[in-house]
């Protein structure tokens, strides 16, 4: 007889696209389909088997008011969807919040209706709430009472801790960390350096040991390097949970890169960073690119198809075509056929580069020192530590301080939410 731990349980952290605000929506609720007769509705039945990513991110924040905005867009009960409240739209002041719990009941029953795990609502220390901590923390607490008290158990909801600095995520933790939910989204950290110190917090306070915990979420970050990290801690959550602990994280980077132009080639594990390419949008497109260098031209041939390194199919008949011009019915082409191709792909890119990682991982992690960059893989072996020994945890995160700051930069984000909000106003 085997000795050897059934793990046949153990779970792969996933990524979660965020594509329910901006011009996606439109072609999720019309069913738009590619030339080929496709769905562009990559989470649906319909969708080719292989690529197929049946996860997705709806925004309360923008579509509250939308009590079958899930039917709407096509998600069926196969696609696992992951509710944001709308906080962060409330600081910045997009959702007027009047404190009389109107709009917190409708984004709680809006919840329940559209998604299968939620975020509570809380009202994140950030924007019109910047420097105003004890508010954001005051209102977030009577919102996760109401959330508490009234929640029926058709939707999962998870605890959130808020901060902008270790002292106030502490203080935080410790007021919310009673609460009745499934888990916990850790939302707010710019900085690998806090991120780093909530892990170490919820391993002293052995958070994830608690039977109740099933999901934690990581609030909108999506770098190849965060990847990495959280496929890493997933694998020690398996150890330490026996499986019972889901990790995932999610981003509306996918679609954020074709407002910008930009289409994401392949990825590049020891610059941490993605390919781009940059596909001119119809004003600036021109049937011959000059090269300065040779002072010369190319010509484009527009029936060339957009080199694809998945061979998806978002991209089985791009060609350079939907990039200028205007439909048969006189639309802009680019936004009309030429982006949603763009924000699949990248969709597509970004989720399998999560199962390449998680597979490097779990199977392969000798091979990650000269995969990835030192001080990455330094970061790593801080988490080995932190869970070998979650009564140290706080111990480990001080004697890796200097790493966490000097390989984290000013910020884990992808790009600017404030920024891309700009885009997309409701």
């Amino acid at each position: 007889m085997s000795n050897k731990k059934d793990t046949s349980h153990y779970k792969d952290f996933f990524y979660i696209p965020s594509l329910s605000a901006g011009s996606m929506v439109s072609a999720f609720k019309k069913d738009t389909k590619f030339s080929d007769g496709t769905t562009m509705r990559f989470f649906a039945k319909e969708y080719p088997e292989k690529w197929r990513h049946n996860k997705f991110l709806v925004t309360a924040g923008h579509h509250y008011k939308k009590m079958d905005f899930r039917q709407q867009l096509g998600l069926d009960d196969e696609t696992f969807v992951f509710g944001d409240s709308g906080g962060f739209q409330i600081a910045t002041g997009a959702l007027k919040w009047d404190g009389t719990g109107i709009l917190r009941e409708k984004i709680f029953h809006w919840l329940e209706a559209n998604s299968d795990v939620a975020a509570n609502l809380d009202i994140p220390p950030r924007v019109t709430f910047e420097n105003r901590f004890q508010d954001s923390m005051d209102i977030s607490f009577d919102n996760f009472k109401y959330f508490e008290k009234h929640q029926s158990g058709k939707t999962k909801f998870l605890n959130v801790i808020q901060g902008t600095f270790n002292e106030e995520y502490s203080t935080w933790y410790h007021k919310f960390k009673d609460f009745d939910f499934n888990g916990w989204c850790i939302g707010g950290p710019k900085k690998l350096v806090d991120f780093m110190y909530v892990i170490a917090l919820m391993l002293q306070e052995r958070e994830f040991e608690k039977q109740h915990i099933q999901y934690i979420h990581l609030l909108g970050i999506s770098k190849i390097s965060d990847f990495f990290i959280l496929s890493t801690i997933q694998k020690l959550l398996n150890e330490l949970t026996d499986g019972r602990v889901q990790l995932m994280t999610d981003s509306s980077s996918p679609g954020q890169y074709p407002v910008f132009g930009t289409y994401l080639h392949s990825t590049n594990y020891k610059t941490q960073t993605f390919t781009e390419l940059y596909f001119p949008k119809n004003a600036e497109y021109r049937r011959k690119t000059h090269i300065a260098k040779n002072k010369g031209s190319v010509e484009i041939d527009k029936t060339n198809l957009v080199p694809c390194s998945l061979d998806c199919p978002a991209c089985k008949d791009f060609t350079y075509e939907y990039l200028g011009g205007q439909t048969a019915s006189g639309l802009d082409r680019y936004s009309q056929e030429g982006m949603p191709r763009m924000v699949v792909h990248n969709t597509h890119l970004y989720c399998e580069a999560v199962k390449d990682i998680n597979k490097l991982v779990n199977n392969h992690v000798e091979l990650l020192e000269t995969a990835i960059p030192t001080e990455l893989f330094n970061v790593i072996l801080s988490l080995h530590e932190m869970f070998a020994d979650p009564e140290k945890a706080m111990h480990v995160y001080a004697t890796y301080v200097k790493t966490y700051k000097k390989y984290g930069g000013d910020s884990i984000s992808t790009t600017d939410a404030n920024k891309f909000n700009e885009f997309f106003k409701f």
